[in-house]
């Protein structure tokens, strides 16, 4: 039996899950009605929660259907702006998929909240099958058999950036080539497949007509009715469908309230040597 309760969050994305007891094991029913939402949501927010490394590693990987792998550091990945090397500590983060250049996607990613002091950048959140889903026609009918390629081949392109956005690179050209119209791999249902942090050209088109369609479809993908804003408070989880669902961030001050957030990626699909490297740093001790 089920005690959980799902409440959509949005029109487009994320439900938010009540009734999970970390101290009890799942059952069946749960875990079958939690990879339900967390597939047909694309992001699942838990609040109030008292849980360790552990137990969100065995979450997130229970959602995708895996055995959890052990952690790649002996240390938490801590995305702080206050921790020792805390990831990216200040800045603004564009919409993206973690990885969105790898050869393999990123299947799942969770943040929990740690130590959080309001007021904060919130995280933001889209669903790429959702921004395909209520596309106009006139521009199914012209991006239908592009193709799109995303990643780096200086450093992000980092369309609508600014001074404030935390900026990628790499020590060689890294970059991937999908349909616009990505299926899921899980799933089989159609994505609308381009960020505004990765994404450096449709194929085949100029660099206006690139530059021109782009900024069409993100105008429809970024709509503001279609984003989730998640608040952190201390004991959130929130775990998302890299596949599907972009996030972004609002702009952290390194010298303002506090905002350390767990982090636990499942599984890594890129080898530890192969990450980009970021504009904004800072050791905190």
């Amino acid at each position: 039996m089920s005690n959980l309760k799902f409440r959509e969050l949005n029109e487009a994305v994320g439900a938010q899950v009540e009734g999970l007891d970390p101290s009890v094991p799942l059952n069946d029913e749960e875990i079958a009605q939690l990879r339900a939402a967390f597939y047909d949501r694309g992001a699942l927010v838990f609040r109030d929660l008292d849980i360790d490394e552990d137990y969100q590693r065995y979450l997130l990987y229970t959602l995708i259907g895996e055995e959890p792998q052990p952690p790649e550091r002996k240390e938490p990945m801590l995305v702080s702006n206050k921790e020792k090397d805390g990831a990216a500590p200040y800045g603004r983060l564009l919409f993206h998929c973690d990885a969105m250049w790898s050869e393999a996607p990123q299947p799942a990613i969770s943040l929990y909240g740690v130590a959080v002091e309001p007021p904060n950048a919130p995280t933001l959140f889209i669903s790429m099958e959702h921004g395909w889903n209520t596309l106009p026609e006139h521009l199914r009918e012209r991006v239908k058999g592009l193709e799109a390629r995303h990643g780096f081949d200086e450093a992000y392109p980092n369309r609508g950036g600014d001074a404030d956005v935390l900026d990628g690179r790499m020590t060689e050209p890294r970059s991937v080539v999908r349909p616009v119209a990505y299926r899921h791999p899980h799933t089989g249902r159609e994505l609308l497949y381009v960020s505004q942090q990765a994404t450096i050209e449709i194929m085949g088109l100029s660099h206006d007509e690139n530059e021109e369609l782009l900024e069409e479809l993100f105008e429809h993908l970024y709509k503001p009715e279609f984003v989730l804003s998640h608040d952190w408070r201390k004991g959130d989880l929130v775990i998302w469908d890299n596949i599907v669902t972009q996030h972004g961030r609002g702009t952290v001050a390194l010298n303002g309230p506090v905002r350390t957030l767990r982090k636990v990626i499942g599984p890594m699909r890129t080898p530890s040597s192969v990450r980009p490297m970021y504009s904004k740093a800072a050791a905190r001790g």
